[in-house]
């Protein structure tokens, strides 16, 4: 018991420098945005409360980019010093390891296959529109910084930094202290409530269990930053570009049973196969082996 409470707590432990940080450099991006925008928004706030907070969102969007990737380079930063303290390695704790070519075959398949499944599902299915509104104006907030910043922070940054918090450190405790699959459903939970509402949530959840059954088989967290950053960078480009628009619903439904069909096919290969056995004194791995 005691040592199940001694990684429940360091994976807590960990989650919490995440969250911490992020929190500090959101406050300190919205202390930013009053004070430059001071008359504006004491303009807006004369119509009333909720015309302030659209004029605030509205600003405080302008300053998400460079937020995520303080956030993802503080994060990591951090990560790395508790490390060096302790006189270990990030690369180790967060199971950064080499991954064969098979598994990097079908990391990208499936993350092909979930690109169209996982985006194009949300038209499918009948989800209120209210909750498809809230859905998109997430969406709009991912793009409403410069494209060089979505492109740093969504596709590469945030991706990294999110599978060494979520499959690295959370993951890594707590499958030490449960069985792996209540270990990977627990991430995967605590994964989708830190992308918002009920949409996103489940969206990720989805996404982070997907990730897990590679996270299980490979021991490593290379195929989660492989698939997440292959996902990142296709939402990216679908936010600022008009890629996607001229797709007909006909060509929706047979993209998304497409993909439904290529991510299955790479789930079950990838379940079937063999796990690849992990050991502590494995030989060393470095973080360039993350780069896509």
């Amino acid at each position: 018991m005691k040592k199940v409470l001694k990684q429940v707590k360091n994976a807590l432990g960990y989650f919490a420098v995440y969250f911490v940080i992020q929190n500090i450099i959101s406050a300190i991006a919205g202390f930013i945005v009053v004070a430059k925008y001071s008359t504006e928004l004491s303009a807006a706030r004369s119509a009333g409360f909720e015309q302030y907070m659209t004029e605030y969102q509205k600003y405080l969007a302008g300053y998400n980019g460079i937020c995520l990737i303080l956030t993802a380079v503080a994060v990591l930063l951090t990560y790395f010093i508790i490390e060096k303290i302790k006189k270990t390695g990030i690369v180790k704790e967060a199971d950064i390891r080499k991954i064969s070519g098979k598994h990097i075959g079908l990391t990208i398949m499936a993350a092909t296959g979930a690109m169209f499944f996982l985006n194009f599902m949300l038209n499918i299915l009948p989800i209120p529109k209210e909750l498809l509104g809230s859905l998109s104006s997430g969406m709009k907030n991912l793009s409403a910084y410069p494209f060089w910043q979505a492109v740093l922070a969504n596709a590469i940054l945030i991706p990294i930094m999110e599978e060494v918090v979520f499959r690295g450190y959370l993951f890594n405790r707590l499958s030490k202290a449960m069985p792996e699959i209540v270990a990977a459903l627990i991430t995967s939970v605590i994964f989708g409530l830190c992308h918002g509402g009920i949409v996103w949530a489940t969206w990720a959840f989805v996404f982070g269990m997907i990730i897990c059954v590679f996270r299980i088989k490979t021991g490593s967290i290379i195929p989660g930053m492989i698939f997440h950053i292959i996902m990142n960078t296709f939402g990216t480009l679908s936010s600022y570009t008009t890629l996607f628009d001229g797709i007909t619903e006909t060509g929706i439904k047979v993209l998304t049973v497409a993909g439904g069909i290529v991510l299955a096919t790479a789930l079950v290969l990838t379940i079937m196969g063999k796990k690849t056995a992990v050991e502590d004194n494995s030989a060393e791995v470095t973080v360039a082996s993350a780069e896509v």
